[in-house]
């Protein structure tokens, strides 16, 4: 029996390029209502959970590199 990849990774029939080629295109404008429609989308999904509560509920810690980095920035004198 011959493996045969899915048609979703078989590179002959498209690559990652053919993808993304309509996003390349995007004004940021554009970009910012895709990403909209995506939030949205993923809100509605959440909508239909049940444990939707308790999902919204739920924080990962900041890593403490990202923490230093904000000491940093907040340490710096504002613009004047």
């Amino acid at each position: 029996m011959t493996f045969r990849l899915p048609p979703s990774l078989d590179r002959s029939r498209h690559t990652i390029d053919d993808e993304v080629a309509f996003a390349r295109s995007l004004t940021p404008e554009e970009r910012l209502a895709v990403v909209a429609r995506v939030c949205r989308a993923a809100w509605h999904v959440l909508e239909l959970n049940p444990n939707r509560d308790r999902i919204l509920r739920e924080r990962d810690p900041l890593p403490e590199s990202t923490r230093a980095a904000l000491a940093r920035l907040r340490s710096r004198p504002g613009p004047a």
